[in-house]
């Protein structure tokens, strides 16, 4: 079986993908602002350069420019001057997944039957890899057949680059049992809908030292669990200022899947605590794995944030929910909040869409019929100073309460 890689890992090589593609670097005497302005769920095409306000550090800024952009087409514009925005457009899918949904056919389909126009590029990025659409593949195949490649990759490389996890989450679940029985503490007779075998549970008896190894390995497999979804700062920083080189929009939808750690249930855990409370080793173990873990998550994520709102960068995260399943003696927790908060920051950052489904399709077509319309105001900042400083940027509509995203701000000076 294939060495599973990092999708960060993944994420870091995109840098040598991209490097070439240099030409253009985000001005910031001229700063441009993607701006979607919704009531509800409409998107609000009716306003004009008078209508809106820009703020940058909390001084008012003259906007100098408005195009309202439909995907790649100016609709309307009010400009004292011609400031040739760059249209073309980029889009970026990311699977941080560990199965294939069926869905994804559906997303892919209508990625390359509705979204995709002649001069889009498309980078898919996997686990395993990452896969560049060339230019001229639009022209030379049909869209179906481009589709079913891009599908049967991202199948593949699930199937192959999720088989590790998988295989740690089977392990984490026969070591539950296994400590339940080492603990002398009779399982939940709950339903269960896996086929995991019990022959490792029952070679254990009720002795302390069974236990304290049992223990150990369950921590080291959960470490090596929590290692495959491991968010790796430097990486996502260097992704998103390889994208800031870029000309045009740059459209990033990532689908990371709902996470859950296999657990001894709250009433084995309560029987075990009374049953080993003379031997604090045990005790602490048993709650430092099962009443206190938390994933430890190192990532500035201020610091995340400001690196993609200055790449220009339109970051939404399809946030894939699915049901945990049910195990005899074994509770599935939760373990996607910490990881759910710092891409729901970042792309909340960037003037992003964040999702929850079951149905990634219907999460993508959302988000990407919320952003192929948008307007861009330019204007030029009143005492700029190139310090590598971060200014924040807040969009306004006079007199109106409508939901407006953009991008948080922008670095000055920084290349």
């Amino acid at each position: 079986m294939k060495k599973y890689v990092s999708l960060f890992v993944a994420l870091l090589l995109s840098v040598t993908l991209f490097s070439k593609d240099r030409q253009h670097e985000v001005s910031v005497i001229n700063v441009v602002v993607p701006v979607r302005v919704f009531e509800g769920n409409r998107f609000v095409a009716d306003l004009y350069k008078e209508d809106f306000e820009i703020y940058e550090n909390d001084k008012l800024q003259n906007i100098e420019a408005l195009y309202l952009v439909n995907k790649e087409q100016i609709e309307r514009k009010e400009a004292v001057m011609n400031f040739d925005p760059q249209l073309s457009r980029n889009y970026y899918l990311i699977f941080q997944i560990s199965e294939y949904n069926p869905r994804y056919n559906e997303t892919i389909d209508y990625l390359f039957e509705k979204v995709l126009l002649p001069g889009d590029t498309l980078t898919i990025m996997t686990p395993m890899g990452n896969y560049v659409l060339p230019n001229k593949a639009l022209k030379i195949k049909s869209k179906e057949s481009l589709s079913k490649e891009m599908q049967r990759i991202v199948r593949k490389d699930t199937t192959t680059g999720g088989a590790n996890y998988r295989n740690l989450l089977t392990n984490l679940r026969r070591l539950v049992r296994s400590i339940s029985a080492a603990g002398g503490v009779e399982a939940d007779g709950a339903a269960t809908t896996d086929i995991d075998s019990d022959s490792v549970s029952t070679s254990f008896g009720s002795d302390s030292r069974n236990l304290g190894f049992l223990l150990a390995s369950y921590r080291s497999t959960l470490q090596n669990l929590d290692k495959l979804r491991l968010i790796d700062e430097n990486k996502f920083i260097q992704f998103a200022r390889s994208l800031k080189r870029l000309k045009g929009q740059k459209n990033v939808y990532f689908f990371y899947e709902r996470e859950f750690r296999p657990e001894i249930s709250d009433r084995i855990l309560g029987q075990m605590m009374n049953r080993y409370q003379d031997e604090p080793n045990i005790q602490g173990d048993l709650q430092d794995l099962f009443q206190f873990y938390q994933r430890h998550v190192t990532i500035d994520v201020g610091k995340v944030q400001q690196i993609f709102a200055d790449a220009s960068i339109i970051f939404n995260f399809i946030f894939i929910t699915k049901d945990p399943g049910v195990f005899s003696g074994i509770k599935m927790r939760e373990q996607s909040e910490d990881v759910f908060n710092v891409f729901t920051q970042v792309a909340r950052a960037t003037g992003g869409i964040v999702d929850n489904s079951q149905n990634p399709a219907y999460a993508f077509t959302s988000a990407n019929r919320l952003s192929e319309i948008y307007y861009l105001l330019y204007y030029t900042p009143a005492d700029y100073q190139e310090d590598g400083k971060f200014k924040s940027i807040k969009v306004k509509v006079k007199g109106k309460d409508y939901n407006i995203s953009h991008r948080f701000g922008y670095i000055a000076g920084l290349k």
